[in-house]
């Protein structure tokens, strides 16, 4: 099961057909704050993000405009109502669809919402196709040993919630469009039997079984999905993160069809992961991106039959097919596994040691400097003694004694005088 265009659209509600790419150019300092509207000189320090509380400071608040009417590069509040729109799916499209492990909010989308919001020559633009190949890009990197998910995880999180926790008491006579699935998620899913952790969750994914699955989702459109373009039967999509291909006919399942042998298709030629997470200005592949975009259609020969798409059916051949490729790869892929899994077990060892190490210069810094803190705690009570004697002196030599004589004076205080000299060679 692999998450679908159809399925991704349907959830947000957002059109495929006839829409054109997004291109998620690098955006400048100077272009996202043509966008917001805020001053670049407030920007200071902030190269390709920033914090989502200096936006929301400046534009979530009701007084924001009169709080930092300094920040911004107009001076009318009509414009920084307008603004408010643009800053908020900013900040949504940075913290739900394209988190960063900072959780701050990247310059670099400033060129996908101009396109989302103006279009791009007179065509309304579709963040779907972004978005997945995030997802896929995001799923690939952490398979290869990557930390942090650079793709929407709460998109994916759900899918796999609808599809394998649904509550079968629910209703699917559900409308198709309009609805609003986002906010009656929970109202959908079975928590009572929820995986509690990874482990869990593989274990229960290991065991599922297809009457377990909703292979169609409600709002999955099923009349017309994405099969092939015109040249190819994968499509490049095209995310933040990279460039990678989108096979519909592996899962025709999903899609309300009966699951045949798909092509077999090398498309390791065809994914690139971008460096840094930048797209670069020479898109790759760009032309061909558009123009398979462009031609996107059905396949007639799978057929849709809407009686038939939440029984998963698949034919004979493609049941003898993919449990010789499961077969095939549990011969092959062993040694690599263990390889990997050695690997990602070494590299933490070394971490955990270096932790240790780290830990325990650490505990030696702390005992020297609290060694350090008592010895000067000691000498400032010795001082402080030593100059309590002083004053005791200074009281004496002060007050004369009766019928005292001049020399017996001198005396006394070219004593005390010496005294002061070696109380002050002892404390320096």
């Amino acid at each position: 099961m692999t998450i679908t265009i159809e399925e991704v659209a349907g959830f947000l509600n957002l059109p495929i057909q006839g829409t054109a790419v997004v291109l998620p150019l690098v955006s400048n300092k100077a272009e996202f704050c043509r966008f917001t509207g805020l001053k670049e000189s407030v920007l200071q320090g902030a190269d390709q993000n920033i914090e989502a509380k200096f936006l929301f400071d400046r534009f979530a608040l009701r007084d924001g405009f009169e709080r930092h009417r300094g920040d911004f590069s107009f001076t009318s509040k009509e414009t920084w109502n307008r603004k408010r729109v643009c800053v908020y799916g900013l900040v949504m499209t940075g913290t739900f669809f394209f988190p960063r492990k900072d959780k701050k909010i990247a310059f670099k989308l400033t060129r996908i919402l101009y396109d989302l919001f103006l279009g791009i020559n007179d065509r309304p633009c579709s963040i779907i196709p972004t978005i997945l190949a995030d997802i896929f890009i995001a799923c690939t990197t952490c398979q290869k040993g990557k930390k942090f998910f650079c793709g929407s995880n709460l998109i994916l999180h759900i899918w796999g919630m609808e599809h394998f926790m649904r509550r079968p008491a629910i209703s699917s006579s559900l409308p198709m469009f309009a609805y609003n699935w986002i906010t009656t998620h929970h109202k959908r899913i079975n928590r009572d039997s929820l995986p509690c952790n990874a482990s869990e969750f593989v274990d229960f994914l290991k065991n599922v079984t297809d009457q377990n699955i909703r292979w169609v989702l409600d709002w999955t459109d099923c009349t017309k999905p994405i099969l092939r373009t015109q040249a190819s039967e994968f499509i490049l999509l095209l995310g933040t993160q990279g460039i990678t291909a989108y096979a519909p006919k592996r899962f025709l399942r999903q899609l309300g069809r009966t699951q045949e042998i798909p092509p077999v298709l090398d498309m390791s030629e065809v994914t690139i992961i971008f460096n840094w997470g930048m797209c670069p200005n020479q898109i790759p592949m760009k032309d061909r991106i558009i123009d398979a975009w462009v031609t996107l259609s059905d396949d007639v020969s799978f057929r849709y039959i809407p009686e038939l798409k939440q029984k998963g059916l698949t034919t004979s051949q493609y049941e003898d097919w993919v449990g010789g490729s499961a077969a095939q790869e549990i011969q092959d892929e062993p040694f690599e596994e263990v390889k990997k899994l050695k690997a990602i077990i070494e590299a933490k060892d070394k971490e955990i040691l270096q932790l240790s190490k780290s830990a325990e210069a650490y505990k030696g810094m702390a005992e020297q400097s609290k060694q350090l803190y008592e010895n000067e705690r000691g000498r400032r009570q010795e001082l402080k003694r030593k100059c309590a004697e002083l004053y005791d002196q200074t009281e004496c030599v002060r007050i004369p004694y009766a019928r005292e004589t001049k020399d017996s004076v001198l005396d006394r205080f070219r004593s005390f005088g010496n005294l002061v000299r070696n109380r002050l060679r002892d404390m320096m």
